[in-house]
């Protein structure tokens, strides 16, 4: 009787130490510390290269002036290069290539001429001087790399 219970005590030592707790799909990520930040979680579908043209009258509320704007960039996989003298702007589009140009809203008409003589011919996104929320730039520069492949796709297709 006496081996009964010493195997009974044990074989429920060894049940209780090499239990695990098992949860749901997904509930892993919701205990405290284990959830992935949203930040961390968003990449871009298609990483653009993007250049930040920083304005020549810089303002308080310029939102290309931003640091979140950048990290948000850089964290989705998009490679950012900054200029800050606009004079050189067109040397500069014509030595390297890129899919997007970020800008100031009042500068971005004038970019847009100097763009089309690029050889990447990258479209021109100006932004206001209110500063957009990074997740909402980060959607716009997913709008315009899908309909500048798009716009790439119908042009092999149509054998130009």
């Amino acid at each position: 009787m006496k081996a009964w219970v010493a195997l009974g005590l044990a074989s429920a030592a060894v049940v209780i130490i090499g239990t695990q707790t098992v949860t749901a799909c997904g509930d892993k990520f919701l205990m405290v510390g284990r959830g992935v930040r949203f930040q961390r979680a968003y990449a871009a579908i298609h990483p653009a290269s993007i250049l930040l043209v920083l304005p020549q009258k810089p303002a308080k509320s310029a939102a290309i002036l931003d640091s979140r704007l950048r990290s948000a960039l850089k964290m989705a996989g998009h490679h950012i290069d900054l200029v800050e003298q606009p004079a050189n702007l067109g040397d500069i589009l014509r030595r390297s290539s890129y899919d997007i140009v970020l800008a100031d809203q009042d500068e971005a008409t004038a970019i847009g001429a100097l763009a089309a003589d690029a050889r990447s011919k990258p479209s021109v996104l100006g932004l206001d001087h209110h500063a957009a929320p990074p997740p909402e730039v980060l959607k716009r520069l997913d709008d315009v790399m899908n309909s500048r492949l798009d716009a790439s796709h119908r042009a092999v297709a149509s054998g130009g």
